[in-house]
């Protein structure tokens, strides 16, 4: 069986571009590293002489493209690798160095799957891609060539929007093993994500109008959750979000997730492929 190519994919924008070294570099840290690092910019968007040369030294892929906003984070790469598995990350957090490898672990159990950080739910339910996730086209099947100019005027929350088709195609989000949550970058600004995300702007809620309307109804097991007609809803999955979950209580239910037995088989068949990349890099 042929390896699938495993790629880390992020955009960013004037204001945190010089974020980008940081950043990668806990990438580039990762205990298994990815196959190629793409960076999606808008065609009018200049890179400072600091950041091009970090560019250069490590060989990342540039790809330029019409200003999507948050949907170039990792749409483009989707299109232009359909049979990869493709990590998105963003712009303003900083990863821990098991983060790829957990996601990766989860997605041998889970090949049908998008991955999520386990800690992106609402009600119980794993939606959201957040910060960091594993997806691959076919998760979504014919819904990314729906994705239009007037589906992001109206949607600007693109989770919520690739939350949505992943569960109308029939492979929802599945939570990480071992991944809970990330560090934020100096320039990490909450108005510049979540309330603009949720609360600005046409809102979450207006956004599954919007897709319900669009593309129909999903399954009953989800349809309270995207009830755009609750209005408690919206305030419901702002909290959940804003919810900081304790270091001690993070570390604890991590050490218990590696000891299970489906996490340390996953580490010790994939062992030989994590020697693999480390000595190919």
């Amino acid at each position: 069986m042929e390896k699938e190519l495993l790629i880390v994919s992020m955009t960013t924008w004037s204001k945190r571009i010089g974020n980008i070294p940081r950043v990668l570099d806990t990438i580039y840290s990762q205990l298994l590293l990815p196959d190629k690092v793409v960076l999606n910019l808008a065609y009018e968007e200049v890179i400072p002489p600091i950041v091009q040369d970090y560019i250069d030294r490590h060989g990342i892929e540039v790809y330029r493209t019409e200003d999507t906003k948050v949907y170039k984070k990792f749409l483009p790469t989707l299109k232009r690798y359909p049979e990869a598995c493709v990590i998105n990350v963003d712009d303003d957090m900083l990863y821990p160095s098991t983060m790829i490898e957990d996601f990766w672990t989860t997605h041998l159990l889970y090949p049908d799957n998008p991955i999520c950080g386990n800690h992106s739910f609402c009600r119980g339910i794993f939606c959201h891609c957040g910060e960091a996730s594993l997806t691959k086209s076919t998760y979504f099947g014919h819904y990314l060539d729906a994705i239009d100019e007037d589906l992001m005027k109206n949607c600007p929350s693109s989770d919520s929007v690739f939350s949505f088709f992943a569960i109308k195609a029939g492979h929802p989000y599945v939570p990480s093993r071992g991944y809970y949550g990330t560090e934020y970058t100096p320039t990490y600004n909450a108005s510049q994500s979540w309330s603009t995300n949720i609360i600005g702007a046409t809102g979450i809620k207006n956004t599954f109008e919007y897709l319900i309307d669009r593309f129909g109804q999903i399954p009953d097991l989800y349809s309270s959750y995207f009830d755009s007609k609750t209005s408690f809803i919206v305030k419901e999955i702002c909290e959940g979000h804003a919810r900081e979950v304790k270091r001690d209580e993070r570390l604890e239910t991590e050490r218990k997730v590696r000891q299970t037995t489906a996490y340390r088989l996953g580490r010790f068949l994939l062992k030989p492929i994590y020697l693999l990349r480390r000595k190919n890099k």
